[in-house]
């Protein structure tokens, strides 16, 4: 049996790093007493793991949380103990249960939606038009431990379509990016092809990044949920 859940990684806490954000749920789900599996050697560890980890000082609506139990569990009475003991900055939005056999979520994940509030200088609607109707944009996106190095993708596999309101000196961006076994794109990153490639005046670090929602997608296309919403919630 799997236990899922939709959780949170509010304003609060968005400078913690992916590493000590998966140490507080693990110091949660401990709290909770919460019959978790383990894994088998000399170091056992709890078997459980995030969807697809988020980038220190983004914001997250949509975290999707997987967790292995070595037996059936009361949802409502679990939720409850589990409440209390996650800290302030982490909520349970969504949860279901789930057979041990259903593939993973880091799987099963397809997409992700962002919305993005950054600095503008001015009105650049033009530009992310140029970007929109771009039959290729080019990113040089660096290799992680490559001491430097880059590979060349095409940003257009991933972001289609970005859509701005330009209000008040701050431009609001929402856009989706796909996420496939190969790879994905940062938010940041596609805010440094706006700005490097497309001249929109924004202050890249000056960005509030949220992602709004993680989903599969079907054999048509269409976003698919991935967790079920309990009653509790």
């Amino acid at each position: 049996m799997k236990l899922r859940m939709q959780i949170t990684k509010e304003n609060g806490i968005r400078f913690v790093s992916h590493l000590e954000y998966m140490r507080t749920i693990e110091r949660a789900m401990r709290r909770a007493k919460l019959p978790i599996a383990y894994s088998k050697g000399f170091n056992p560890h709890m078997k459980f793991s995030l969807a697809s980890a988020l980038g220190v000082g983004i914001t997250s609506q949509a975290e999707l949380l997987e967790i292995e139990l070595v037996k059936d569990i009361e949802l409502k009475a679990v939720l409850q103990n589990l409440a209390e003991a996650l800290p302030l900055g982490i909520h349970v939005k969504a949860a279901d249960v789930v057979d041990s056999k259903t593939p993973k979520l880091m799987a099963s994940v397809a997409g992700a939606d962002y919305y993005v509030q950054v600095p503008c200088t001015k009105d650049c609607l033009e530009q992310l038009h140029s970007f929109n109707t771009a039959a290729s944009v080019l990113f040089q996106k660096p290799i992680p431990k490559g001491r430097g190095k880059t590979k060349e993708i095409e940003v257009k596999k991933f972001i289609t379509q970005v859509t701005g309101n330009f209000i008040n000196n701050n431009l609001e961006l929402k856009f989706s990016c796909k996420i496939t076994p190969t790879g994905s794109m940062k938010a940041t990153e596609l805010l440094k092809i706006l700005r490097d490639q497309f001249a929109v005046p924004i202050v890249v670090e000056q960005a509030d990044i949220e992602r709004t929602d993680l989903y599969a997608v079907n054999a048509k296309g269409a976003k698919k949920a991935l967790i079920g919403k309990s009653n509790f919630i």
